[in-house]
């Protein structure tokens, strides 16, 4: 039910949301092990499927988020993007639970990294800036600093410079505003994973 949901959303058949699945686990191989079993906060294998079919559907030319720490969810939308870039915004301070500091985006290989630009600061007083100057995005990912004045400060800035896309909230059930501002816009929720916090997506398709 779930697949035939997200199919009808991104306007992509069940065999094709199935051959973005299959691709997506073979990247899922390599990205496993280069974090080996480190606590590092990394995005949950089960949201990682839904989020490398999401921009492979859309083929976004500018593709934005919030959050990065070890890169996976970065590797698997850079993974997606055809001919796109992707601008992240990253804190740039260490992260996860282990001893030693690492890299932001130590995950991402660098065949995939003249498509990326890496913004270090808080999103907070970079994000607006940013999106004024791209003027138009077609995906959002939110997974930075998850209190509900942020999310929702990031999700109202991001639906702004929207004409056509998707935003995907990671996280969304550790506050309420995911949900308000779903029901603000009139965009049906769609919830893709209850896993780690949870992971949904609002989309702008219509």
């Amino acid at each position: 039910m779930l697949n035939e949901n997200l199919s009808k959303v991104l306007g992509v058949s069940l065999s094709r949301l199935k051959e973005f699945v299959n691709e997506a686990y073979k990247i899922d191989l390599d990205v496993k092990k280069m974090l080996g079993n480190k606590r590092l906060w990394a995005l949950h294998e089960e949201k990682r499927a839904y989020l490398y079919a999401t921009v492979k559907a859309l083929e976004p030319q500018i593709a934005v988020e919030t959050g990065v720490g070890p890169g996976v969810s970065t590797t698997f939308i850079l993974s997606a993007l055809r001919k796109g870039i992707l601008y992240s915004i990253d804190l740039g301070e260490k992260y996860g639970e282990e001893a030693e500091r690492y890299e932001i985006g130590f995950v991402v290989p660098d065949r995939l990294k003249q498509k990326w630009k890496l913004i270090l600061g808080d999103s907070k007083k970079l994000l607006k800036e940013l999106l004024d100057e791209l003027q138009e995005i077609q995906f959002f990912l939110h997974d930075g600093e998850h209190t509900y004045e942020n999310v929702m400060f990031e999700l109202n800035e991001a639906w702004k410079h929207m004409k056509k896309g998707v935003i995907m909230v990671d996280n969304f059930e550790f506050n309420n505003a995911t949900v308000e501002f779903s029901k603000r816009v009139k965009s049906k929720l769609l919830v893709l994973s209850h896993k780690e916090g949870g992971f949904a997506m609002i989309p702008k398709l219509e």
